[in-house]
């Protein structure tokens, strides 16, 4: 026969992490230019593949 086991607990970081206040997402804000400048980053890299393909 099997030995029992001890039902499995959570890790002592789990517990922790579970008892501490999660922040709301109105705490997580991301800056306006963040965003921007990732818009503008992706339109000139969709840009230069457009460019790209149309060339060959």
């Amino acid at each position: 026969m099997l030995p029992e086991t001890a039902p499995a607990t959570l890790p002592a970081a789990g517990s922790r992490l579970a008892t501490e206040a999660s922040p709301t997402l109105g705490d997580q804000r991301i800056p306006v230019l963040t965003l921007g400048a990732g818009l503008a980053l992706m339109g000139l890299g969709i840009g230069f593949l457009g460019l790209r393909m149309r060339r060959r």
